[in-house]
């Protein structure tokens, strides 16, 4: 699933050198310019519109949830590279749900395809319940970063499907 094509045009990307712990080129591209701030506030809008969990991190529009998640907020990377660089770079599911620690990813489908990644920033108990609150970060497309329960994403975002971590025990 390519969905970035076309938020800027051929000239106004460049790449990076990245490539996975084990060396293979992680393709890329960055944009040259931000969206514009109207653009940005009214992505917020439409974001934040009747759901007062999310929280705004940042208005920042150059690079993808992947690229958030793989190279540190650097660039976009496609979703069909995540499998690729989870393998390469040692990231190995996490089987309960109550394993999971900030730091982790969480891995998002729509229609059977990788669409979207996260960050785990917080894994709460829920002893009321019997299960666990988990916050996550991300970058929704180009429209901001935000802070969020992990299943309250546009659809658009897909489902979240897995969890992964790099730790070793």
């Amino acid at each position: 699933m390519a969905f970035l094509i076309g938020a800027g045009g051929e000239n106004d990307r460049h790449a990076l050198r990245l490539s996975t712990r084990r060396g293979n080129h992680i393709p890329n591209w960055q944009q040259k310019r931000d969206r514009a701030p109207e653009a940005m506030h009214a992505a917020r809008a439409v974001v934040m519109d009747g759901h007062e969990g999310r929280v705004l991190r940042s208005l920042a529009s150059s690079y993808n949830c992947i690229g958030m998640a793989f190279a540190n907020r650097r660039t976009c990377i496609e979703p069909d590279q995540v499998t690729m660089i989870l393998e390469e770079d040692g990231f190995v599911e996490v089987a309960q749900v109550a394993a999971v620690m900030t730091g982790d990813l969480i891995v998002y489908e729509f229609d059977g395809e990788i669409s979207h990644v996260a960050v785990v920033v917080e894994n709460e108990p829920d002893l009321r319940n019997g299960g666990s609150t988990i916050r996550v970060l991300s970058q929704w497309g180009f429209d901001g970063e935000y802070l969020h329960e992990y299943r309250d994403v546009h659809p658009s975002l897909g489902r979240p499907v897995r969890f992964y971590t790099e730790r070793r025990t």
